[in-house]
């Protein structure tokens, strides 16, 4: 039998579909079956690690969405985000839908885009290890406000003023298509380069960009590995690939509350596994 989920379109045969979809993280109950044809050709499969690895080189950038309702502000940090037309000018966001910052948007119906440089790595840390629920944060990170939203004027390399048009239900995730209402551009930065999601992963392992290279990055993969022998403090999330390292954020896995979610894919804590 063949198994595919409805949501993104993972593929996997067997007798029962598997009880969280390893893409993107629905639950059994969204896949459908069919029956597999039998052919003389056969064609070749990927483990699960070579899927893995084909998602991570995806190109994205990496942003903070702010918004603000009924004077409540808050950020998170995300990385799909993607141009859609040039007339009109629209973008994508996709947020998951138990991220505080999601429920603000949901009844603001707007939302600021903000572009993080490669000189503000701690800003997706901030704004996308923890939830607004817990903590201020926007405690270090001072922000204005225009058309009624909050921006991060100093700290971005540039942004979106935002309204949502239309709003699509992908499973754990909203969509949101979005009309451009204004824009900003942080001239104090210029010559400094967006931050990447690969930017981000070699800086978390404790690369450099001056060495972004792919055989360095290899070579800082190969390293990881064999620096992490115990691995205790270590989890990687099943659905991305982020890893949460104890001795970077400082509070064991473990003790971490059940509403913590992934900073890149906002995949829930049961997505993460222990590094081995």
């Amino acid at each position: 039998m063949k198994w595919t989920c409805k949501v993104c379109g993972y593929e996997m045969e067997g007798d029962k579909p598997i009880d969280i979809c390893p893409i993107c993280g629905v639950d059994s109950s969204n896949f459908e079956a069919e029956q597999i044809a039998k052919s003389e050709n056969i064609v070749e499969t990927y483990s699960e690690e070579e899927l893995k690895t084909a998602i991570r080189q995806f190109s994205y950038g990496m942003y903070v969405i702010t918004s603000e309702f009924d004077g409540i502000v808050n950020g998170q940090a995300a990385n799909s985000v993607m141009q859609l037309t040039s007339q009109p000018r629209q973008i994508s966001v996709c947020m998951n839908k138990s991220n505080y910052t999601t429920s603000l948007v949901l009844r603001k119906r707007e939302l600021v885009v903000n572009v993080i440089g490669q000189d503000e790595y701690n800003a997706i840390a901030n704004f996308g290890f923890s939830s607004g629920r817990d903590k201020n944060k926007f405690e270090n990170y001072k922000y204005e406000m225009k058309h009624g939203s909050p921006y991060l004027k100093d700290h971005a390399l540039s942004g979106l003023f935002c309204q949502i048009d239309q709003e699509i239900d992908v499973g754990t995730h909203k969509l949101f298509i979005c009309s451009i209402k204004d824009g900003f551009v942080n001239n104090n930065k210029k010559g400094i380069a967006p931050l990447t999601y690969l930017d981000f992963r070699t800086i978390k392992k404790g690369g450099n960009l001056e060495s972004k290279k792919e055989a360095k990055i290899e070579v800082q993969e190969d390293k990881a590995v064999v620096k992490d022998k115990s691995n205790q403090d270590k989890y990687v999330c099943k659905i991305c690939g982020y890893v949460y390292d104890h001795e970077i954020e400082g509070t064991p896995f473990e003790d971490l509350p059940d509403t913590y979610v992934c900073p890149l894919c906002g995949a829930p804590k049961s997505e993460f596994e222990v590094i081995k």
